[in-house]
């Protein structure tokens, strides 16, 4: 967790306009966003917002052999441990970075009838943003994380945990670094209680489309 997320049709050009936080971004539409995708996402270069593209899954740019040679599973990261990781430890002090997302997915059930959740928020806004690490390689590609923590209560009955969901007040504190790492792990716990869940039909690896976040009436 968190392995799959979406980003919906035109949400990114809305959230633009009611908040006007980055400019010049076209979100990476999709339905089923998984690791090694290229994901949209915004950090601080030089004191300025900038809205940037990664590949979600992170690469340290200590490491020296070719991207798809990295065999760690690095597309999530823990907000309680990674400040302290020499994987994620220098992008935690300056390549934090925030990725929209209109909902994510969990599986319930066992591996032979998984059964897929969708997870979204109530709120005005039709994005939101998940707190994320990124860092350049030598050759500037760009890679990235999500951080996770413990789940809310309310979604603890799906998986243990969570990814990390900056309210508006936390965005520009964690990404200038401002929020330390004490009062990191504390992060998102403003939404509690408006998170919404529903089941959704089995879907495969490459299926997209709005259809895969409509509710499934399976028995419960």
């Amino acid at each position: 967790m968190c392995g799959r997320f979406i980003l919906s049709d035109a949400s990114w050009a809305e959230y633009h306009d009611a908040l006007r936080l980055i400019r010049g971004a076209s979100g990476h539409v999709s339905y089923n966003i998984k690791p090694t995708q290229t994901v949209s996402l915004a950090r601080i270069v030089d004191g300025r917002l900038t809205a940037d593209q990664a590949r979600w899954w992170f690469v340290p740019a200590w490491f020296d052999g070719e991207i798809r040679n990295w065999k760690a599973t690095t597309f999530n990261a823990r907000i309680e441990t990674a400040a302290s990781k020499p994987v994620f430890r220098r992008a935690w002090k300056s390549g934090r970075c925030i990725l929209p997302a209109s909902g994510y997915y969990e599986w319930t059930g066992d591996k032979s009838a998984r059964r897929p959740w969708f997870i979204g928020l109530t709120q005005n806004a039709p994005v939101f943003f998940f707190a994320g690490l990124c860092e350049a390689r030598a050759d500037s590609a760009l890679t990235c994380t999500i951080l996770t923590r413990e789940a809310a209560p309310e979604l603890s009955h799906l998986h243990p945990r969570m990814p990390v969901v900056l309210t508006g007040e936390e965005l520009l504190p964690w990404l200038s670094g401002e929020t330390g790492d004490a009062a990191a792990r504390d992060l998102g716990r403003g939404w509690a209680g408006r998170f919404i869940t529903r089941p959704v039909r089995p879907f495969g690896r490459d299926d997209d489309g709005p259809e895969l976040i409509e509710q499934d009436g399976f028995d419960l």
